[in-house]
């Protein structure tokens, strides 16, 4: 699975400082060059060590292997994250 984009990102207001919840739309392309859009919930937390995870879930379950597109989507959110497109 590739990542093609994620579009309307939508962040939530919640009172946590070093976690972030948003929403939006997966664009995701297959091996068979099938684009599909995915409702998506994503959340970025910094741990107290530096590091950063994320947590991705779809808002139904996809008809593709879920490991790989989750796998590539958390390093394009953190590519995102990195260039200041997450604000």
């Amino acid at each position: 699975m590739e990542v093609i984009n994620i579009k309307n990102i939508v962040r939530k207001d919640i009172p946590l400082h070093y976690r972030e919840e948003f929403s939006g739309l997966a664009v995701l392309n297959n091996k068979r060059s099938e684009t599909s859009e995915n409702k998506i919930e994503f959340s970025l937390e910094r741990t107290p060590f530096g590091t950063k995870e994320i947590e991705i879930k779809f808002s139904k379950t996809p008809d593709f292997p879920v490991i790989s597109a989750i796998r590539n989507l958390k390093e394009y959110i953190l590519l995102m994250e990195k260039e200041g497109k997450l604000i």
